[in-house]
């Protein structure tokens, strides 16, 4: 009977082992060739909202918004460049899907003025996935299509890219040039009174500084006469250094002041733009 149990135990403590076995293997397999069952999630590719971009002709843009009306199957797009384009070029939009690049759709302008564009893009459908925002700049008399394939790249001053997970997505309201215009004035007074935040801190630290600085001097001027001639002639040196940090930052002080004069002068023109719109 001993001996039989000692069979038994030896049979189950095998099963054990093997099955222990088979589970990790598969596990191995699985999780080694998840990749293959599994489709590894794309990275987000979109252009940040408010940020200005350098393009290839020297310009920048501003993407101020992208929106998404699902129901509407539309999406609108709103740019600032940095100034109006030039008479002589004319601005293009495509638009291309990342599943098909080359495909490229045409866009409606529904605004334009100066530097400020809205473009609508139709039949946008619910799981776009990504896009890219293609601007051209050709000649007037030019056509894009017509033109070959190195001369189309290099008419290509940038592309704008959106992604399905940071698209904003809300009903777009059919609106009148009247509101297009209230809504740029709205971004460019935000931007401005950025500027203007940004102009005062730096206005703040630079005046922390120059009192740092006055405080350096005036420590090493009072240490002069218990130094060694080498040693004055070396400390001499640092105060003349000290004060060039001065005047460097009394120049940018004034700077400072004169752009921010320039930044609430043009808050107060947007002011009257944009009560000269709702009358």
């Amino acid at each position: 009977m001993q001996t039989g149990k000692r069979k038994t135990l030896t049979r189950d403590w095998s099963r054990l082992y093997l099955g222990t076995g088979m589970f990790f293997l598969i596990g191995f397999l699985f999780f080694g060739f998840s990749s293959l069952f599994f489709a590894e999630e794309q990275p987000i590719n979109a252009t940040p909202i408010g940020e200005e971009k350098q393009l290839t002709n020297g310009q920048t843009v501003t993407l101020l918004d992208w929106s998404h009306d699902e129901e509407r199957k539309q999406m609108r797009v709103r740019l600032q460049f940095d100034q109006p384009q030039d008479y002589a070029t004319k601005l293009v939009i495509r638009i291309a899907y990342k599943e098909r690049p080359t495909d490229e759709q045409r866009v409606r302008v529904v605004y334009h003025q100066d530097e400020h564009y809205v473009f609508e893009i139709e039949e946008v459908s619910r799981d776009f996935d990504q896009l890219a925002l293609r601007l051209y700049v050709i000649k007037p008399q030019q056509s894009l299509e017509k033109l070959s394939a190195t001369k189309r790249e290099d008419a290509l001053i940038e592309s704008l890219y959106m992604d399905q997970r940071r698209v904003s997505n809300k009903s777009l309201p059919i609106q009148q040039a009247e509101d297009y215009a209230q809504l740029f004035l709205a971004d460019e007074h935000k931007q401005s009174q950025k500027q203007i935040k940004k102009m005062k801190r730096e206005q703040t630290e630079q005046t922390s500084l120059i009192q740092q600085i006055e405080q350096d001097i005036e420590s090493k001027q009072a240490t002069l006469p218990d130094l060694t001639l080498d040693e004055q002639v070396e400390r001499e040196d640092e105060i003349f250094n000290l004060k060039q940090d001065k005047e460097e930052a009394l120049l940018r002080q004034t700077e400072l002041k004169k752009q921010l004069i320039q930044e609430e002068k043009r808050q107060d023109q947007l002011r009257i733009k944009a009560r000269e719109l709702k009358w």
